[in-house]
């Protein structure tokens, strides 16, 4: 099967090598990519699928499109790209299901689904125990997000959404007035019989011929699908609509997309992890990525580093972000530079932290007084970090927590950002204990890490073991 892919973001040269090389036909190219990789823009051709920088997470890449294709690319992605997680939100956005409406809050419908309660838009007549059919417009990604269903029912193809109604709206992407008054005067007939349509970013440069041929089939299909709505039963998915898949890209998983965008032009060793950062550093990475042109890799490296040590001194506060697949992210505090240096060629750093509530440390069992003092040891490369708690003078350790997780990014805004794998390791009085396992055989379970990840949650375990509790 031949899959079509638009590729956009900070990893756009990188990912469009991987695919291109991997037989996926690349269209609606920009001409940046299309010069450095030596293809055809392809304009105007529709994509099956998007590959794009999530807009919420600059360390995800968000694969949407029909469902095929998208099993296609992610599976081409996962194997190329080492250290990936992967997170597939079980249900696609536009699918279809019948549903039934359980209660009415102040503010809102709550009806069911096939993943639990969900939020229902666009319905005046919030009945319990009514049966109403509907459309996912929102699909979960994070724990503290719902399914949001919309009980205007709606297909999707390559260059329009159709649903009943006598709308007419368009992408964002769709910014060419003569193309716009097009689609207008096209979208007229289908008005006035009572549809809306919803133009895609693939419609602006694609021929009006395709266009008109698509509407005709999508009403077709929505006739189709609002019949199978009528005879099914609650809860049965009978319209896929779009699949999404997410991929977390990794410490290391950047360092390989650095190399495969430095087999296209010069770029510089932490060239994606660096393009994470806001704006302020993008002129910054264009000008090493100009340095790796002419100094040697290792060195370039070894300067990076140091830079990135020298950036952080100077700041007063660092925040450890700690991201996490099944629970809200957390800020573990600002805190100070303690110490850092280079080790076996790695960055090393404590930061220090001051404890400011009362209550009991996470699995060591000891009181938490204000005014303790947290030393966190973050290792540059390794998929853990340590967290060492003592009494507010340092006379007395507490006790020892490691938590694994993605190796931390460390990076010269003063953020370092990882992400929790759900396996901890503590040692207070009593010795070492392995806890918290759970969350990370929930990620097994839900295919959310890779094989290659469990490989280095294994080995992580197995040296923090031999380091720390022996």
């Amino acid at each position: 099967m031949k899959v079509k892919a638009r590729v956009r973001g900070i990893y756009a040269t990188a990912i469009s090598k991987i695919l291109y090389d991997n037989g996926v036909e690349l269209v609606d190219v920009s001409e940046q990519i299309a010069k450095r990789l030596g293809i055809d823009q392809r304009r105007g051709e529709p994509a099956d699928v998007t590959v794009k920088t999530d807009e919420s997470d600059p360390s995800k890449i968000l694969i949407l499109g029909f469902p095929e294709s998208v099993k296609i690319v992610g599976d081409i992605l996962t194997t190329n790209i080492p250290d990936v997680l992967v997170l597939k939100p079980k249900v696609g956005l536009y699918a279809a299901f019948k549903t039934r409406i359980i209660r009415k809050t102040e503010r809102e419908c709550i009806v069911e689904s096939p993943i639990g309660e969900a939020v229902l838009v666009d319905e005046a007549n919030c009945e319990p125990g009514r049966e109403v059919n509907v459309t996912v417009v929102k699909a979960p990604v994070k724990p503290n997000e719902r399914l949001v269903v919309s009980s205007r029912v709606r297909v999707v193809g390559k260059y329009a959404i159709v649903g009943r109604g006598s709308r007419v709206s368009f992408s964002g992407f769709i910014r060419n007035k003569s193309r716009i008054t097009e689609l207008l005067n096209i979208s007229t007939q289908y008005v006035r019989k009572g549809y809306s349509i919803r133009w895609r970013s693939n419609a602006d440069e694609a021929s009006l011929e395709s266009i008109m041929d698509e509407l005709p089939q999508l009403i077709e299909l929505l006739h189709e699908i609002e019949k199978k709505l009528n005879d099914a039963e609650p809860l049965r998915i009978v319209y896929t609509g779009e699949y999404m898949l997410f991929l977390e890209l990794t410490y290391t998983a950047k360092q390989y997309l650095d190399k495969v965008r430095n087999y296209v032009l010069p770029t510089a060793p932490f060239h994606h992890a660096l393009r994470t950062i806001e704006n302020s550093y993008e002129g910054v990475v264009d000008l090493i990525d100009t340095f790796a042109k002419y100094i040697d890799k290792r060195n370039l490296e070894e300067w990076i580093r140091e830079w990135v040590m020298k950036r952080l001194e100077y700041r007063k506060d660092l925040r450890l972000y700690h991201k996490s697949l099944h629970k809200k992210d957390l800020i573990l505090g600002e805190g100070t530079l303690e110490s850092i240096g280079i080790e076996n060629g790695k960055l090393k750093l404590v930061v220090k932290r001051l404890v400011r509530g009362k209550g009991m440390y996470d699995g060591l069992n000891v009181a938490k007084e204000p005014g303790d003092v947290a030393l966190t040891s973050v290792f540059e490369g390794k998929w853990y970090i340590v967290h060492n708690y003592f009494s507010s003078d340092q006379s007395s350790q507490k006790g020892l927590y490691v938590n694994i997780n993605t190796p931390p990014e460390v990076l010269p805004n003063g953020s370092i950002t990882y992400l929790d794998l759900g396996v901890d390791i503590i040692r207070n009085d009593k010795g070492c204990r392995l806890i918290d396992s759970e969350e990370f055989r929930k990620l097994l379970t839900d295919e959310i890490v890779t094989g290659d990840v469990v490989a280095r949650v294994t080995e992580a375990i197995d040296e923090v073991l031999n380091i720390f509790c022996h």
